[in-house]
């Protein structure tokens, strides 16, 4: 589990850097024959740039390059999931919602016992090769994936160790594939369109002889071109790629690539925003409190996001094992109130682990805490709490953590809760996040795919892993109830009474999903967000 944005920036100090950021990152984006010649370094972050950038070409900033071309690769990192969804796809696709779409399949069928799923491939779709798609293909690209030499990163969830175990994989003709479970799944499909390891569809050409990975030749609206680490990753449109006809939404639906994508290298966040005003960039994600300066020339796309932000609490420390505190911390603080305050009015307040924007939300999940300062005080003083400290973890690294505990321990304090600030080191706050060494703290959990991964990671037993935050063996029970279900009402119903039962025991406090941030140029036009943050730019022109 990691935090939920990248390197942040005090909103003072944008504007002072600003002025040195611009000359730096301008000499940089310039140095092109020495940056060609050598070997990429931090301050030569992008080549060939000494001519005005060539129209049609939307250039993205990334904070950090690829370290691999192989989608899923147990190397990968933000950056390849990013540049590779423009590239491959699979056999379905996650749309907006977080809900299955179609998209190499064009439809599916499940067997009455869960166990068998049965795909039936789209006809006339080409890789980026030229060769046409087939289920023998599908099959290649499974046992390729599956095969440990790979590294594929997320073999747990089809071998049995994190999810159902698939049996077999058959092609039983050109446009039929069939895929064999030991145990139902409700996640089968949505492990298939993980963003981090999709299930995607590749030729075997993408591997040399030897089995030895070349790079990616697949089904995406844009080809693999150029990439210089260090530097930069080129894709350019697919001209034989086929849309599907459904309404883009998420990764699912039609998909046109109107220009070059090039995902420029700049790992400093305020040198990104100085090459978007000098127009070296067109896009840049943008951290929660950076305030760029007002300007025609950019603007903010904003849309929700799926990270939930959250203050943890120790339900094995002395004082915290008493539920009547729990609640009170809950009620203390106007909780709606530090989730605008935080996000600058850009996301509303969401109690529970399942996403706002996802299908799966309900008016139950979108329920939570009211703050309550006489209900505070009745059950502190049914506690016999007297005013013990309590110590409140967080860190200056990443500044949505840091100044939603300084909301949390003002309000806390003022309803009675003597809570006391430890600001430390980020490494400091992971490893007493790790060992579970902590009473309350500020932390943010990366957004899954699906609500139920999350609660899977936060229920359990401390004794067996101190990672988990929810101690209840109920909540597990009814949370395993629907690993094999598949109907989305059932498992909506679910997730709402999982909530529900959060809400009372209070383990933690979720106030807000953080929000996806895109600063975009003017001269960029259909730049939409996602709730997991991935960016997309196929269905985007520029000016």
């Amino acid at each position: 589990m990691f935090p939920t944005t990248t390197k942040t920036f005090p909103r003072r100090s944008v504007r002072a850097c600003l002025a040195a950021a611009v000359f730096a990152t301008a000499a940089a984006l310039s140095g092109t024959a020495m940056a060609q010649a050598s070997a990429p370094t931090a301050s030569a972050v992008v080549a060939d740039t000494s001519a005005p950038p060539p129209h049609r070409e939307i250039r993205f900033a990334l904070s950090t390059d690829t370290p691999t071309s192989m989608p899923g690769s147990i190397l990968r990192n933000t950056a390849t999931d990013t540049i590779l969804a423009h590239v491959v796809e699979s056999l379905v696709a996650l749309r907006a919602d977080m809900s299955i779409g179609p998209m190499l399949a064009d439809s599916w069928d499940i067997s009455p016992d869960g166990k068998t799923y049965t795909f039936h491939l789209r006809h006339g779709v080409n890789f980026q090769n030229g060769k046409p798609v087939t289920a023998a293909d599908v099959k290649w690209s499974y046992e390729y994936y599956m095969n440990p030499r790979t590294g594929f990163y997320c073999r747990r969830a089809y071998d049995g160790h994190a999810g159902a175990k698939v049996l077999g994989v058959q092609a039983p003709d050109r446009h039929t594939v069939v895929f064999s479970l030991d145990k139902p799944s409700a996640l089968f499909l949505n492990h298939m369109t993980d963003p981090r390891c999709p299930m995607a569809v590749l030729s075997p050409e993408s591997v040399d002889a030897k089995g030895k990975w070349v790079h990616p030749i697949g089904t995406g609206p844009y080809l693999f071109s150029d990439w210089r680490p260090g530097q930069y990753v080129l894709l350019k449109p697919f001209d034989g790629y086929r849309p599907r006809k459904e309404e883009a939404s998420g990764l699912a639906g039609s998909k046109i690539a109107h220009a070059d994508v090039r995902f420029v290298v700049i790992p400093d966040e305020t040198s990104q925003l100085s090459a978007l005003m000098a127009g070296q960039i067109d896009a840049m994600n943008m951290s929660e409190q950076i305030v760029p300066p007002k300007d025609p020339r950019w603007h903010i796309v904003a849309g929700p996001g799926a990270d939930p932000a959250t203050l943890l609490i120790q339900n094995r420390d002395p004082l915290l094992s008493d539920v009547r505190i729990r609640r009170a911390i809950a009620l203390a603080a106007d909780l709606p109130g530090i989730a605008n305050a935080v996000t600058e009015g850009r996301t509303g307040y969401n109690p529970s682990l399942v996403p706002n924007a996802s299908a799966l939300a309900t008016d139950i999940t979108k329920g939570g805490y009211k703050q309550s300062l006489p209900e505070v005080k009745r059950l502190l003083q049914e506690a016999g709490y007297h005013g013990q400290p309590i110590t409140l973890e967080t860190n200056r690294r990443y500044s949505h953590m840091f100044t939603m505990a300084v909301y949390l321990q003002s309000l806390l304090t003022h309803a009675g809760i003597n809570v006391k600030l430890q600001v430390v080191e980020w490494g400091k706050q992971l490893a007493d996040y790790r060992a579970g060494r902590f009473q309350l703290m500020a932390f943010g959990y990366t957004a899954r795919t699906d609500p139920a991964l999350i609660f899977a990671d936060v229920l359990g037993d401390k004794s067996r892993n101190p990672l988990v935050q929810w101690e209840d063996p109920d909540a597990l029970a009814l949370l395993r109830s629907i690993s094999g279900e598949t109907n989305e009402t059932v498992r909506a119903k679910v997730l709402a009474e999982l909530h529900e039962r959060m809400l009372a025991d209070a383990p933690m406090l979720v106030l807000y999903d953080s929000p996806d941030l895109i600063l975009v140029s003017e001269r960029l036009h259909g730049v939409t967000t996602w709730p997991l943050r991935l960016k997309r730019f196929f269905n985007v022109t520029k000016d």
